[in-house]
């Protein structure tokens, strides 16, 4: 079927023609959903289950995700290549593992790490078991880790799953048998986080030559140079984190936030910062929530977040490229006292910005001096 109409303007005849067509196609190829079926406009991203009319409505309003081109949710089988092949397809994504491994295997990265490349590797072309041509151990491990963030398992029910499919599953499987090695299996993809306990007076974080000091209150810092690191390594995000400077249509409106007083501003305090189209202008956000449901309860948890405004705005606000860098969390919220506990994310952001980074770029194959700038920042009152 013709895919085309997705890159077409919504306003177009050719758009809402491509629209009845894919939703004619969704009712007769996912019977089972029963008339409620995932909404694939880019506000959903698949993750919602709505009626016909509504969806309809969604992709008109705000379009639809640019690469869904492979409709699974909608009664579209998934081409299933071989083992082999290191092709398993992370269904709920749309991204590839071979794409990942590319991500990794580097010549920098292979050389600083070549054992956790090897491990990666070797997951991704062991089968989940003998015969199978499916999955194979790290693309199993990602699909089920995918389901249990997006349906909120606890890691107790999903050790319990994982030791049943592990009995289901023919003698001699390589799933693992409890989130922890689950966990294990994809710590090499460089999805680390450290752990610090802060003071219960909010006074200082344990780290250094006090972290082994305990307390009721910890954040967990989810450092940021990596997962830039990990952005650029890829061809394609590389790619988009120039946009602003290469694709951007300039007209004299105000379109990206580069277009606005402030990013010249900048652009003209800093002209080295300028002059390198990769520098990072960023988004630092947070804000206080309750993780149960309840307002009467004591528990505070705060979530820091960057968003990266180097990209496409259809881009900015996907959840892939929103980057949780921070969650603090303990018996009461921060207060004024939250500087105390982004120390972690000051640092490398200084690092970021007075020295800089080196960093490769898949795009253009070559390294360069990352360095970043946090643009804005987005809360509310008390926050």
């Amino acid at each position: 079927m013709d895919r085309s109409w997705m890159k077409a303007k919504c306003i177009s005849d050719e758009y809402e023609n491509g629209v009845e067509q894919f939703l004619q196609f969704t009712q007769l190829n996912a019977e089972s959903l029963r008339g409620n079926y995932f909404c694939p406009c880019v506000k959903c991203l698949n993750g919602r289950r709505q009626s016909v009319d509504e969806i309809r409505s969604h992709l008109i309003c705000y379009g639809i995700i640019p690469n869904y081109t492979k409709w699974i949710w909608h009664g579209e089988s998934a081409d299933i290549p071989t083992v082999s092949q290191s092709q398993a397809v992370h269904e709920d994504s749309g991204e590839r593992i071979e794409e990942m491994i590319c991500d990794l295997g580097q010549e920098t990265f292979e050389q600083a790490h070549a054992p956790l490349y090897d491990t990666i590797e070797r997951d991704s072309n062991t089968p989940l078991y003998e015969g199978c041509t499916s999955f194979t151990r790290l693309s199993a491990v990602l699909s089920l880790v995918n389901l249990k963030a997006r349906f909120g398992w606890s890691d107790k029910s999903f050790t319990k799953l994982l030791v049943l499919l592990k009995n289901m599953l023919p003698e001699q499987n390589t799933l693992p048998k409890n989130h922890y090695e689950a966990k294990k299996i994809l710590c090499p993809v460089g999805m680390e986080y450290k752990k610090i306990h802060a003071c219960p007076n909010d006074c200082i974080l344990y780290r250094n030559e006090t972290k082994n000091c305990r307390s009721a209150k910890v954040c967990w810092y989810l450092p940021i140079i990596p997962r830039f690191k990990r952005l650029f390594a890829n061809a394609h995000d590389a790619k988009n984190l120039s946009w602003h400077s290469d694709d951007r249509k300039s007209d004299g409106l105000l379109r990206h936030p580069t277009d606005s007083p402030q990013w010249k501003t900048i652009d003209h305090l800093y002209p080295k910062f300028r002059d390198e189209q990769r520098s990072l202008m960023l988004a630092l956000a947070s804000d206080g929530m309750n993780p149960y449901g309840s307002l009467s309860s004591n528990h505070s948890l705060w979530p820091v977040l960057l968003m990266i405004y180097n990209l496409p705005p259809w881009l900015c606000i996907l959840r892939k490229y929103i980057i949780l860098c921070m969650m603090i969390a303990g018996p009461r919220k921060p207060g004024n006292d939250i500087d105390v506990y982004l120390t972690p994310l000051i640092e490398d952001l200084k690092q970021l910005w007075e020295e800089g980074v080196d960093v490769w770029d898949a795009n253009v194959q070559q390294m360069f001096k990352l360095r970043t700038m946090v643009f804005c920042t987005i809360n509310d009152f008390p926050a």
